[in-house]
C-alpha cells in the first residue's frame, strides 16, 4: 500500500526538497476554509474595538486587551464566555498573589529574590499542568507584569496601580470578545466543527465517485485533499477542545475527527497514486460513496450517528488494498456512536475538589511536568537576572512575558518552535512594528487612522492564527510582537527608543526560550509517538478492566483519571502525529522512524473505537438495574473476556515498544464462554453487550492488523 509516509520516505533528503515543501506547507495553510473568514473578521473586529476604547481611556497594558480579544475567539458563544470568566478570574487570582507576595518580602532583598524565583516555577508549573490553558495564562501573565514594576523605584501608589491595571484592561478585552460573539452567533447558529468534518467527507466521497467512475478527480477536489491532508486536522481537535461537550460526546468527536483525518490521508494517496478498479471495486466503491453519504447525511440532521449504514456484501478486494483499508475506516465511524447514551462512570465517584479538578489528574506525580517548570523558570530567571544587571527596565517585560505567553506551545518539534517565534517577531516586530513607526505612524494624525492599520494588521496575524496548530503560533507570535511596539502604551508611539528595547525585550525571552527550555531534554518526534503510543495502549487495558473491580468507588474513581489522560494522550498524540512531518522533511530521519510513524497513523482509528467502546460497556455496567439481571456465570465470563482483552493490549504495548517479537491473540473461548453464557440466559442488556464485546474483539484485530 502506498502511504503518505511511504512517499515521505522516498523522498529526496536535499534541502532544496525541504523546502520545497515548505513552500507547499505554506500554501495550504493558507488557503480559505469554511468559516476562516468569519473568525478572521470577528478577530478583527473585537480587537479594534479594543485597541479604539483603552486608547481612548488612556488605560496601560493595553496589549493585553487586543490579545485576548483575539485568544478568546471561540466556534461557540458558551465557550467564548467561559474563557472570558476563567480569565478574568484567572487574573484577579494573580493580582492577589502579587500583592501579598510584596507585602510579605518587600524590602528584604534576598528573601524578594526567592520569592520571584519561585514565582517563575509556579507560573511554568500552572502552565504545564492545568486543565485549561487560557485561565492558566491568565494567572501568569499578570505576575510577569507585575515583577518588573515592584524592582523599580517608585512610590508604591504606582507599583499598586501597575499591578491592578490588568485585571480592568483583560476584563475590557474579554468583554469586547464576548459581546462580538454574542452579536454574530444571533446570525449563525451552525456547529463549525459538524460543518468542517462534512467537508471532509465530502472530499473523501468525489475522490470515491470519481475512481469509481474510472476518471481523475476534477482540480478543486484535488486541491481540498491535498490541503486536507497537508494542514492534518489539528485545527479540528483544537475547535473541539473549546466547545463546551461531556466527555463520552467529546471522545465521540474525537473519533470522529481522527476518522475523517484517516480517510483523507487514504483519498490523497489514491489520487497521488491511481489505481484501475476492477468491476467488484466498482460496485464496493460506489457502495462506499453511499455510505459516506449516509453518515454526512445524519451529521448535518442530529451531529450523530444513529444507525449503521447496510453492510457491504462480498469479500474485500486483494488487488485494491487501499480500498479494503478505506472500508474498514468507514464501518468504524458508526461505531463510535452506537450508543447514544453513555452514563458518566463518575456518577458514583466521590465528588473531586475543585483545587484538583483546575490540575490533571497526575500534576505531582509525573516528573515531565516538574522538568518542563524548571527549564521555563531557568529561561525567564535567566531574562530577569539580565535585564536587572544591565539596568535596563525597558526589555523587563517584554522579555518576561515572552517566555510565560511561549512556554505552552503543542505545535510539535522545537525546530518548528524556535522557528514560528522567530518568524513571529521580525513579521510582527520589526516588519510591522518598527519600521511603521518610521514609514507609517508619524503621517497617521487621528485613531481613526490607526485604527485602519491596526485592523490591516490585526487581520493579517488572525489569518494566520487560524491555520492549523503548526502555523497557528506564527500568527498569535505576530500579533504579540506587533502589539508589544505599538499598543503597550495608550497612545501612538513614535520613540524609536522604546521600540528597539521592547523589540529586544521579545527577542531576548525567544533566544532564552530556544536555548533553554526547548533544549532542555528535547527528545526525537518519533521517539515521543511512539512513547505516547504505547502509553495509551497500556491504558486502555487498565480502563478495560476497571470495572472488575469489586469497590465501585475506586473503580469509578480510577476510570475518571484514565478517561481523562487517554483523552489528553489522543490529543498530544495526534497534534505529534500532524507535526512529526517538520522533522522528517528539515531533519534527516531513519527509515524506522517513519515507518512508526505510519504505523501509528493505522492504530488511531482502530484504539479510538476500543476507547468508546470501552466507555460503553462501563455505563451498561455502571447501572444498577443490570446487576440484578446478570448472572454470577455471566459476570465470570465477562470479567474473564476482559481480563484476556486486556492482557492482550498489555502485549501489543510491549510489541510495539519492541520488548515482545510478537503478542499472543486474545483467546477464542473467551468470546465463545462469554456469548454462549449471555446467550443461556438472556436479558434486555444481554445482546448490547455482547455486541460490544464483539466490537472490541474486531476493534482489536484492526489494531494488530495496523500494527
Amino acid at each position: 500500500m502506498a502511504t503518505r509516509a511511504t512517499q515521505l520516505r522516498h523522498q529526496p533528503t536535499s534541502r532544496t526538497a525541504s523546502w520545497l515543501w515548505f513552500r507547499e506547507f505554506i500554501r495550504w495553510e493558507v488557503v480559505p476554509y469554511p468559516g476562516r473568514v468569519n473568525t478572521v473578521t470577528r478577530m478583527t473586529i473585537a480587537a479594534t474595538l479594543v485597541m479604539i476604547i483603552v486608547v481612548t481611556f488612556r488605560i496601560p497594558n493595553a496589549f493585553l486587551a487586543a490579545l485576548y480579544s483575539i485568544l478568546l475567539a471561540r466556534e461557540n458563544l458558551a465557550a467564548t464566555w467561559r474563557g472570558g470568566r476563567l480569565i478574568v478570574l484567572g487574573f484577579v487570582a494573580a493580582s492577589l498573589y502579587t500583592l501579598l507576595g510584596i507585602m510579605l518580602f518587600r524590602g528584604y532583598p534576598i528573601a524578594h529574590f526567592l520569592w520571584v524565583i519561585g514565582s517563575l516555577y509556579l507560573i511554568f508549573f500552572v502552565l504545564r499542568t492545568a486543565t485549561n490553558y487560557a485561565a492558566a495564562l491568565a494567572f501568569a501573565i499578570p505576575i510577569g507584569i507585575a515583577l518588573p514594576v515592584w524592582d523599580r523605584a517608585l512610590p508604591s501608589e504606582l507599583q499598586v496601580e501597575g499591578t491592578l491595571w490588568p485585571v480592568l484592561v483583560v476584563a475590557v478585552g474579554a468583554g469586547v470578545a464576548v459581546a462580538t460573539e454574542a452579536i454574530y452567533r444571533i446570525f449563525d447558529r451552525s456547529d463549525p466543527l459538524i460543518a468542517s468534518v462534512d467537508n471532509l467527507l465530502l472530499a473523501v466521497q468525489q475522490v470515491l465517485e470519481s475512481t469509481a467512475g474510472l476518471r481523475a478527480p476534477a482540480k478543486s477536489i484535488r486541491n481540498r485533499i491535498l490541503q486536507y491532508d497537508m494542514t492534518g486536522t489539528g485545527r479540528l481537535r483544537m475547535a473541539l477542545q473549546r466547545q463546551a461537550v461531556d466527555p463520552t460526546h467529546r471522545a465521540q468527536r474525537s473519533a470522529l475527527i481522527s476518522l475523517a483525518g484517516r480517510l483523507i490521508g487514504l483519498a490523497a494517496n489514491l489520487e497521488r497514486t491511481p489505481q484501475q478498479p476492477g468491476s467488484d471495486d466498482v460496485i464496493r466503491l460506489r457502495t462506499l460513496s453511499e455510505r459516506v453519504q449516509t453518515i454526512r447525511t445524519e451529521l448535518r440532521e442530529s451531529g450523530v450517528i444513529s444507525a449503521s449504514p447496510p453492510v457491504l456484501e462480498g469479500e474485500p478486494s486483494s488487488s485494491f488494498p487501499m480500498l479494503q483499508e478505506m472500508e474498514q475506516t468507514v464501518a468504524l465511524i458508526p461505531e463510535v456512536f452506537q450508543r447514544d447514551e453513555i452514563v458518566d462512570a463518575s456518577q458514583n465517584a466521590p465528588r473531586r475538589e475543585w483545587w484538583r479538578a483546575l490540575l490533571v489528574p497526575d500534576a505531582f506525580q509525573n516528573p515531565e511536568y516538574i522538568r518542563s517548570a524548571l527549564a521555563g523558570c531557568l529561561a525567564a530567571a535567566i531574562c530577569y537576572v539580565l535585564y536587572n544587571a544591565l539596568d535596563w527596565p525597558g526589555i523587563g517585560t517584554t522579555s518576561v512575558l515572552t517566555c510565560v505567553v511561549t512556554s505552552l506551545s503543542t505545535i510539535g518539534t522545537s525546530l518548528q518552535a524556535q522557528l514560528l517565534r522567530l518568524a513571529g517577531f521580525v513579521a510582527g516586530g520589526l516588519v510591522l512594528g518598527i519600521s511603521a513607526q518610521i514609514l507609517i505612524l508619524p503621517g497617521i494624525d487621528s485613531i481613526f487612522g490607526f485604527a485602519l492599520f491596526f485592523a490591516t494588521v490585526t487581520a493579517i496575524a488572525a489569518w494566520f492564527a487560524t491555520s492549523s496548530p503548526r502555523l497557528s503560533f506564527f500568527g498569535v507570535q505576530m500579533a504579540l510582537s506587533f502589539y508589544f511596539v505599538n499598543l503597550q502604551d495608550a497612545q501612538i508611539q513614535t520613540d524609536l527608543t522604546i521600540a528597539r528595547d521592547k523589540a529586544l525585550g521579545v527577542l531576548l525571552g525567544i533566544l532564552a526560550m530556544g536555548f533553554i527550555f526547548d533544549r532542555f531534554g528535547a527528545k526525537s518526534d518519533a521517539m515521543q509517538l511512539q512513547k505516547l503510543l504505547v502509553r495509551n495502549v497500556r491504558m486502555l487495558a487498565q480502563l478495560g478492566v476497571c470495572p472488575v473491580a469489586r469497590d465501585k468507588a475506586i473503580a469509578a474513581s480510577q476510570i475518571i483519571r484514565l478517561r481523562s489522560q487517554i483523552n489528553d494522550n489522543f490529543a498530544s498524540l495526534e497534534s505529534q502525529t500532524d507535526t512529526a512531518q517538520f522533522e522528517f522533511e528539515f531533519r534527516h530521519r531513519r527509515a524506522e522512524d517513519v515507518a512508526d510513524w505510519e504505523q501509528i497513523q493505522r492504530a488511531q482509528p482502530a484504539l479510538r473505537s476500543i476507547f468508546v467502546l470501552e466507555l460503553s460497556l462501563l455505563s451498561h455496567r455502571g447501572r444498577r438495574e443490570i446487576d440484578s439481571e446478570l448472572t454470577q456465570h455471566q459476570n465470570q465470563a465477562l470479567d474473564h473476556f476482559l481480563n484476556e482483552y486486556s492482557s492482550e493490549l498489555v502485549h501489543i504495548a510491549a510489541w510495539i515498544a519492541h520488548e515482545e517479537d510478537a503478542p499472543a491473540r486474545i483467546a477464542d473461548d473467551s468470546i465463545q464462554l462469554l456469548r454462549q453464557s449471555f446467550e443461556d440466559h438472556s436479558s434486555p442488556n444481554s445482546q448490547a453487550i455482547t455486541d460490544i464485546c464483539q466490537k472490541m474483539v474486531s476493534s482489536l484485530s484492526i489494531l494488530r492488523s495496523g500494527c
